[in-house]
């Protein structure tokens, strides 16, 4: 114990002879050109380079006679800028995440770094390089104070080696924090102003669509976005889109194949349609725009790729209300009649499921699993192509089309944009009839909030398979798009028990009922022969 308190005493006397010090450098993403702190005297080196600052620190510890053994760093790391962390209750709270500084208070507390080293203390550029939080400081504080390990700094601004230094470390953290306050409230109102004036932010990767100014448009992607409208419109999943751009070296812009969750984010965005992205992100993407005062979208300097009625079709098949939810079709099963087929004997969906060699077979589940009776299953491939020959025979002289019918209600909603358009400009004319005004604006907004959600409803219904020759067609399309056909046409498919066993899949066992014709005696089923 002797001996550890003569480390912290020989540190503050600045003797670091015999003691083994890592360093920990941080360059934090948020910049501040105009920062200026009184209390130390500061170079550039603790803000713009972090090996200038393992440089320092190294010679501040070797010319002290005490040995550098190893580097924590914290590249692009706020020491002040709070996240939200989920708690086992389901509640939230806010916390500076520092999974490196937390590290290095760990491996101080054993005396041991990460390369294996003895580990005596730490030594940091200034007190902002260490923290401006209260709780990593009061963390680095009790490293101090209770397991006698020192933590210097080479500006002389931190001193947690003593009651009074602690003291005042405090303090100086607080003031930190205030800047790092003043620097974030300027830089909102900045962003602020930017965001109405329609002006692009500079920074993160480019977006698809568009080159790296974000202004003109990149002919190549936008070929693909716009195929990608029409194959939603033709009810193709977005899952499967991505699988095809994947499958075509379409990548993002980071050069990553595409994700589900990435597409929907990319083709909802509204700079899609030549809006400013804005606002808090509590709110759906979609939703996220700048508004001028009479809340109407501020345009952006950039082309648009969709016009609005495109982009709000877009955005009610991939995030609008009616969209599949639980465990409704979403692109993701493998066969042809997956969900589709019901056991003739039960009721219940049987359930495609792999076998060996490639192939498939339809399955009721047992009790145990799905309230099934696990006593009827078919052989996947023979039932696929069965209802492929059921389905085409039944369209040999039909066609598979979905009228585009409009919205009857569109124009109520472009009244009632129109009708709260007209009010704000009375408001700004003549502020005192603000009581007047308002109450008819929250029954508008309420009125324009419902029929938006209708239309978005009804958007996403008029989605579907557009072939006009599904006979020709069906040899080129892939699972997805037979499926939407399929789902289009079909009812329900029954497979009955088998008679007798067998190795061969009988196809008496099988009924297609259709949506298309009204029941004649009781029944629409297409058995087959």
């Amino acid at each position: 114990m002797q001996a550890q308190l003569n480390s912290i005493e020989r540190a503050h006397r600045g003797d670091l002879s015999g003691l083994n010090l890592a360093g920990l450098v941080r360059l934090s993403f948020e910049t501040d050109t105009d920062y200026e702190n009184a209390h130390a005297p500061r170079s550039g080196a603790d803000i713009n380079n972090r090996d200038e600052q393992v440089k320092l620190c190294r010679q501040h510890v070797t010319s002290r006679g005490g040995s550098y053994v190893y580097t924590y760093d914290e590249p692009d790391t706020s020491a002040w800028k709070k996240k939200r962390v989920k708690q086992p209750d389901g509640t939230y709270k806010y916390r500076v995440i520092r999974p490196v500084f937390e590290g290095a208070l760990s491996d101080l507390k054993r005396g041991i770094a990460p390369n294996g080293s003895k580990l005596d203390g730490i030594i940091v550029y200034d007190i902002d390089r260490l923290t401006r939080d209260q709780r990593n400081m009061e963390d680095a504080i009790e490293v101090v104070e209770f397991f006698q390990r020192p933590i210097i700094d080479i500006t002389g601004s931190l001193d947690l080696l003593t009651e009074n230094g602690r003291d005042m470390a405090r303090v100086l953290v607080t003031m930190a924090g205030k800047q790092s306050v003043a620097t974030s409230r300027r830089l909102r109102a900045s962003h602020r102003a930017r965001a109405h004036a329609g002006i692009p932010t500079g920074g993160g990767n480019r977006p698809f669509g568009w080159w790296a100014d974000r202004r003109t448009l990149f002919a190549e992607e936008v070929v693909h976005i716009n195929k990608a409208i029409e194959d939603l419109f033709n009810g193709l999943p977005a899952y499967t889109i991505c699988k095809r751009w994947t499958e075509a070296g379409v990548l993002t812009p980071m050069g990553n194949p595409w994700k589900r969750r990435n597409f929907v984010l990319m083709m909802t965005n509204p700079r899609m349609v030549g809006r400013r992205v804005y606002g808090p992100t509590t709110k759906p993407l979609h939703e996220r725009y700048a508004v001028d005062e009479f809340g109407k979208p501020v345009k952006a300097q950039h082309e648009p790729i969709m016009d609005e009625k495109t982009y709000n079709k877009v955005v009610a098949v991939l995030v609008g209300p009616g969209r599949p939810e639980g465990h409704a079709y979403t692109g993701k099963k493998r066969y042809l009649c997956s969900g589709k087929i019901r056991c003739g004997n039960c009721g219940r969906k049987c359930l495609g499921g792999a076998q060996p060699n490639g192939r498939h077979v339809y399955a009721c589940k047992p009790p145990s699993v799905d309230g099934g009776c696990g006593q009827v299953c078919g052989a996947g491939i023979a039932i696929d192509d069965l209802v492929t020959k059921l389905i085409l025979a039944y369209l040999a002289n039909r066609t598979v089309t979905q009228a585009v019918k409009p919205w009857p209600r569109s124009q109520e909603l472009e009244d009632a944009h129109r009708k709260r358009t007209d009010l704000l400009e009375q408001f700004k004319q003549n502020t005192d009839m603000g009581t007047y005004i308002w109450p008819q604006i929250r029954e508008l907004e309420k009125e324009i909030t419902a029929l938006t959600k209708e239309q978005s409803l009804f958007n996403r219904q008029q989605t579907g398979p557009k072939v006009t020759n599904v006979a020709d067609s069906w040899e080129h399309l892939d699972t997805d798009e037979r499926r939407a056909i399929v789902d289009e046409l079909v009812e329900v498919i029954v497979l009955d028990p088998a008679s007798r066993p067998s190795n061969r899949f009988e196809p008496t066992r099988l009924k297609v009922v259709f949506r298309q014709e009204a029941p004649q005696s009781g029944s629409t089923a297409l058995r087959s022969a």
